[in-house]
């Protein structure tokens, strides 16, 4: 078996480099995108009041709050009507 070029070898190692800096350049792009949606997000969180550090105490309390009145809505309606909604 015959080894192969060093000009062929050399032509692989230029295209997978070349493929290489292709997908990295398409990275950086995406990560910029990403940046400005995060950014983005981050304004509008705090254009509700909110730090994004506190986003998953909000949340737990925002979820507690709706249990509450789930459980309040649940006792004003009669078992028998929760039980055929399939309560």
């Amino acid at each position: 078996m015959e080894k192969e070029s060093y000009d062929s070898r050399i032509k692989k190692l230029e295209n997978a480099l070349k493929q290489a800096s292709k997908d990295r350049a398409q990275a950086l792009a995406r990560y910029d995108v990403l940046q400005k949606d995060l950014e983005q997000i981050h304004k509008r969180i705090e254009e509700l009041g909110c730090k994004p550090e506190e986003l998953d105490a909000r949340i737990r309390e925002i979820r507690n709050e709706m249990d509450s009145l789930i459980k309040e809505v649940e006792k004003l309606i009669p078992e028998q009507y929760l039980k055929s909604a399939g309560w």
